[in-house]
């Protein structure tokens, strides 16, 4: 909104200044100057008293008026007010349109927004951690170095002992795509863990400052670069990424479980490890599926949105075959109905579709849908970036109620099966 109305008044501006250049034939120069200079000064102000946040956002609309105005005057200086041509004043206006644009793509991409207040009473305690896995070997770069995994971790302020949920994000988003959902979680009385996935988020910064961005093949694959492949070459690829991701989720799992038996300060001292839930959208959803048939030390598993590869055990032909093994443990399996309405299309019966197996066929499974919901109404994108998130599928609905919906049913879950408290009482479609 505030991004909106601030390109607005830029384009105001200009064609203020281009109607009354060409109406006069002047430059007004002088004028011109003195109402880049203040617009500067009163963004300046805004950031100041914090209506606008975000210096990454405004710097440079606030640089580049502030450059422009003192170049009028210099102009000015050295030319004095001149007349003009229409051609001339026309491409002027357009350029500075266009610099204005470049200049405030920051707050275009990324608005301004209001976070999501978490609802529990607890205050909410944030850590980074990076950890070297030193029985794994990078197989994203050919330097023999051993895969270092990032994780950030949300806990009560207040001494206790809290069940542990750990978060698995998507392919190419990032250790904070479902903040909301972890601080939510944090402040009803759970420690979470979100884990990022170096070389599949589209970045990952380590507590050393290192960025390491995503590989490209990677990246190429599973943004619809397998389409046209063979069963056994998907299942090749779905395979290779299943066991990089469910060795980063067993690797924090055991460590962190071995900090909290030695009762380390912070997150650590906080954690119940009798009491284990996993939670991911996407890829990180089929990551958590997949660590749940590993583990027996795990509770309760949701799949935000997340087909699950892990359940993909060999081929017959064109046809990809699936686990017959009833899943062992509790599993939420959230949907949207855009998923559900071309799935519709790919598939003559629901049991085609390997989730719907493995829910039909779990101990205690069940499925979720949320109507005029899409793939990114799972996690925070919509409301930190909604250009970005367009572009990956976002529904009709509003999507601050959406991702509150899913935090909501998020946590309702996890105290059925993690602290054994209320009564689970979802319904089969929000």
């Amino acid at each position: 909104m505030i991004t909106n109305i601030i390109l607005l008044v830029l384009a105001a501006l200009e064609m203020f200044f281009l109607v009354w250049n060409i109406k006069e034939k002047r430059t007004h120069l002088r004028w011109k100057g003195i109402a880049r200079l203040g617009l500067a000064a009163v963004l300046t102000v805004l950031m100041i008293v914090g209506v606008l946040e975000g210096l990454s956002r405004y710097a440079g609309i606030i640089l580049a008026l502030t450059v422009l105005g003192l170049l009028s005057f210099v102009s000015l200086r050295v030319k004095g007010e001149r007349d003009i041509k229409v051609s001339g004043s026309v491409l002027r206006a357009v350029g500075s349109g266009l610099l204005y644009t470049a200049v405030m793509l920051p707050a275009i991409i990324f608005p301004q927004y209001k976070a999501i207040v978490p609802t529990g009473d607890l205050n909410v305690q944030t850590s980074l951690y990076t950890w070297t896995d030193e029985s794994r070997v990078e197989t994203y770069a050919d330097t023999g170095e051993k895969r270092k995994v990032t994780v950030q971790m949300y806990y009560p302020e207040a001494a206790g002992q809290y069940p542990l949920a750990v978060f698995s994000h998507g392919a190419a988003s990032m250790i904070e795509s479902n903040d909301s959902t972890c601080r939510e979680l944090a402040s009803h009385g759970y420690v979470v863990a979100a884990v990022a996935h170096p070389y599949h988020a589209i970045f990952v910064e380590d507590t050393d400052g290192n960025v390491t961005t995503i590989d490209n093949e990677f990246m190429r694959l599973a943004t619809g670069g397998t389409i046209g492949m063979s069963s056994q070459e998907l299942l090749a690829i779905y395979q290779d990424w299943m066991s990089v991701r469910t060795g980063d989720m067993n690797f924090v799992l055991d460590t962190i479980l071995a900090k909290a038996a030695k009762r380390e300060e912070g997150a650590f001292e906080r954690i119940d490890p009798e009491h284990i839930g996993l939670f991911g959208h996407s890829l990180g959803g089929a990551t958590c599926e997949a660590v749940g048939r590993q583990r027996e030390d795990i509770d309760a598993v949701i799949v935000l949105e997340g087909t699950v590869l892990g359940d993909y055990v060999g081929c017959d032909g064109d046809r990809l075959l699936f686990n017959t093994e009833p899943y062992p443990l509790p599993l939420l399996d959230v949907n949207s109905d855009f998923l559900l309405t071309n799935l519709a299309k790919d598939y003559h019966n629901t049991d085609e579709y390997i989730n719907f197996y493995v829910v039909k066929h779990g101990v205690d499974a069940r499925e979720v849908t949320l109507k005029d919901a899409a793939h990114m109404n799972f996690c925070d994108l919509p409301l930190v970036s909604p250009p970005l998130a367009a572009m990956f599928g976002t529904g009709k609905r509003d999507p601050r109620e959406c991702i509150q919906t899913v935090n909501e049913m998020v946590l309702e879950y996890f105290n059925y099966y993690l602290k054994d408290s209320g009564n689970l009482a979802l319904a089969d479609e929000y």
